[in-house]
C-alpha cells in the first residue's frame, strides 16, 4: 500500500524505478481522494507490461501528468519564483524562506529552491513518451492521431516545465528519458541554457503539429490541456525570451489565425478572467481544486488583513480610471489582493472553502504584449505602430481611453512594461519581465533590476539589498544543496559557489 500523495523527487528517483511505473494511472484519483490508500500488487512483481496496454490506460497517465502539476508544492513555486523577487508585493507574514526570496538573498539550503515537483512531472510526460507506443500497439481502437495527440500534450507539458526551470536557474540537467530501469543517469550534469532552450523549441515545434485546436467537452476541458494554442503561447514566449522576434512575431500570428480566443469586454475582466474562469480569453488555465491552495495561502487565510503578501502602495497610484483597479486587482482599503480573493465589484469576499481560481500560464492579452514587444526590438520586422495598437487593444480595454505614448521604441518600451504591470500583476509573470528586459544585450538595462531596491529596502539595509542585486549571477536561483550532495556532477550556480 502506497499513500496517496506520493511524490517522486529527482535525487531519489533511483529508489522509486518500480513505484513510478504505477504511480501515474493512479495519480488523478488519489488527488480526488486524498485519504484513500489504494492496494496495489507488490512492487517487486510489478512489470510496466502490466499497465500500458490499452488507449484509457494511456488517458490516465497524461491526466496524472497534469494533476501532478496541480499540487501546492508546484504552483506556490510557479507564482513566489515569478513574483516575489520583483516589487509587487509586500510581506505581512512571510516565511524567512520567501522574506530572503524577496530581497533576492538565498542560499542552496532555502526550502523555496526546491525543485523536486518540477522533475517530477518531467518524469511522468517521459514515462508517457516511453511507452505510449506499446498500449497502441496492444489496443486496436487506439488510433495513431489519439496517439500523436497525447504524445505530443506531455511534450508541450514537458516544454513549459523546463522553461519555467531554465529561466529561474539558467542551467538545469536536462532529462529526457523515463526512470523506468536500471540504464537511466541518475546523476546527471547540468544543460546549458542555449541546449534547453533549443530542446525546448524542437519539442514544441513538433507538438504544435500534432495538437488539437480544442475539445468541445466543455470550457474547462479545453482550456485545461495542452491546445495547439498552448503549444504556441508557450513558444512565443521562449522566442521572446531567447530573443527570436522574428519567430515571436509569427508564432503570434498563428495563434490569432486560430481565431479561438479573444479579450474579454472590460466590464466583465475581473468576474470572466479570474472568478468564473476558462474565458474567452484563457488559452492554458491549469484548472484548480481545493486541494490546491496556492492562492489562499499567499494572499487570503481566512481574512485580507492576514493574507502572506499584500501588493505595493506605490503600483496602485498607476490604475486610475481602470477596471482593474480596486476591488479587481487589488483592495485599496487593506492592500488585499482581490484578483484571487474576490467575489465581485463590491468587495465581497471568498469563504475559506471557495478557493476554486485556475491558474492561468497564458492567455489572449499576453500573446498581443508578447507580439507587441517582439515588434519593437525586431531588426527586420520592427514596427512601432503595430506595436502601439497591440498595446493600446489591452489598454484602452481596460482603461475606455486611447493609450497616449510618444512614438519612439523607448517609450513604447515603458509603456509596455507598465501595461504587462498592470494586466497581470500577481500572475506569476513580474520577476520575469524585469528579467527578461534587463538581460538583453549582456544586461544593458540593469537598472530595472537595481531600481527594485529603492522599493524594497528602507535606509538601515539599502546597501545590504542593493549588494544583493547589483550581480547578475544572483537573478538566477542556486541549485538546491540537497541534490548537490547526493550528484556529484552537479555544479553550483555560480553566484553561490563561494
Amino acid at each position: 500500500m502506497y499513500h496517496s500523495k506520493m511524490i517522486i523527487t529527482f535525487t531519489t528517483m533511483k529508489r522509486h524505478i518500480k513505484n513510478i511505473l504505477i504511480i501515474i494511472p493512479i495519480f488523478l484519483v488519489s488527488l480526488l481522494s486524498c485519504d484513500d490508500y489504494l492496494e496495489l500488487k507488490p512492487k517487486d512483481n510489478l512489470i510496466q507490461q502490466e499497465f500500458w496496454q490499452n488507449k484509457e490506460q494511456v488517458a490516465a497517465a497524461v491526466a496524472g501528468c497534469y494533476a501532478s502539476m496541480n499540487q501546492s508544492s508546484f504552483t506556490d513555486r510557479v507564482l513566489l519564483w515569478g513574483e516575489l523577487r520583483a516589487e509587487m508585493l509586500v510581506s505581512r507574514r512571510a516565511s524567512n524562506a520567501a522574506l530572503n526570496l524577496m530581497n533576492n538573498f538565498m542560499i542552496p539550503t532555502n526550502t523555496l529552491v526546491s525543485w523536486n515537483s518540477f522533475y517530477a512531472t518531467i518524469n511522468y510526460c517521459n514515462l508517457v513518451l516511453e511507452f505510449a507506443d506499446a498500449a497502441k500497439e496492444n489496443d486496436l481502437s487506439f488510433t495513431q492521431q489519439e496517439l500523436d495527440n497525447f504524445k505530443a500534450e506531455v511534450l508541450t507539458i514537458r516544454s513549459l516545465v523546463y522553461f519555467i526551470l531554465v529561466r529561474n536557474f539558467k542551467e538545469v540537467p536536462l532529462v529526457l528519458t523515463a526512470t523506468s530501469n536500471s540504464q537511466v543517469d541518475f546523476y546527471p550534469a547540468k544543460n546549458t541554457e542555449e541546449e534547453i532552450i533549443t530542446q525546448i523549441i524542437e519539442d514544441l515545434k513538433l507538438a504544435v503539429s500534432d495538437l488539437n485546436l480544442g475539445a468541445t467537452l466543455s470550457a474547462a476541458y479545453d482550456k485545461g490541456r495542452m491546445t495547439k494554442g498552448a503549444a504556441l503561447a508557450i513558444l512565443s514566449d521562449v522566442y521572446l525570451w531567447s530573443n527570436q522576434f522574428d519567430n515571436c512575431i509569427d508564432t503570434c500570428n498563428e495563434i490569432v489565425s486560430l481565431g479561438k480566443y479573444s479579450l474579454v469586454g472590460g466590464s466583465e475582466w475581473f468576474d470572466k478572467i479570474f472568478f468564473e474562469g476558462n474565458s474567452s480569453e484563457g488559452i492554458f488555465e491549469l484548472q484548480f481544486s481545493d486541494i490546491n491552495a496556492t492562492f489562499r495561502n499567499s494572499f487570503w487565510i481566512g481574512n485580507p488583513l492576514y493574507g502572506t503578501y499584500v501588493g505595493i502602495i506605490e503600483l496602485y497610484e498607476e490604475f486610475p480610471n481602470d477596471i482593474r483597479a480596486d476591488f479587481a486587482t487589488y483592495d485599496a482599503q487593506t492592500n488585499a489582493i482581490y484578483k484571487y480573493a474576490g467575489v465581485d465589484a463590491a468587495g465581497t469576499y471568498r469563504g475559506q472553502d471557495e478557493f476554486f481560481n485556475n491558474f492561468i500560464f497564458y492567455r489572449y492579452a499576453d500573446v498581443l504584449l508578447m507580439q507587441a514587444e517582439a515588434y519593437l526590438l525586431s531588426s527586420n520586422n520592427k514596427n512601432l505602430d503595430r506595436a502601439k495598437d497591440l498595446i493600446n487593444a489591452v489598454h484602452q480595454r481596460a482603461t475606455g481611453v486611447p493609450l497616449e505614448v510618444v512614438i519612439n521604441e523607448t517609450s513604447l518600451q515603458e509603456a509596455l512594461l507598465l501595461e504587462r504591470q498592470k494586466e497581470f500583476a500577481y500572475e506569476g509573470k513580474r520577476w520575469y519581465d524585469l528579467l527578461r528586459f534587463a538581460r538583453r544585450n549582456n544586461f544593458e538595462r540593469q537598472e530595472l533590476i537595481l531600481d527594485l531596491v529603492d522599493v524594497k529596502a528602507s535606509a538601515d539595509n539599502y546597501e545590504q539589498l542593493l549588494s544583493y542585486y547589483s550581480d547578475s549571477e544572483s537573478y538566477y536561483l542556486p541549485i538546491p544543496q540537497a541534490d548537490i550532495n547526493l550528484n556529484d556532477n552537479l555544479i553550483q550556480n555560480p553566484y553561490y559557489q563561494n
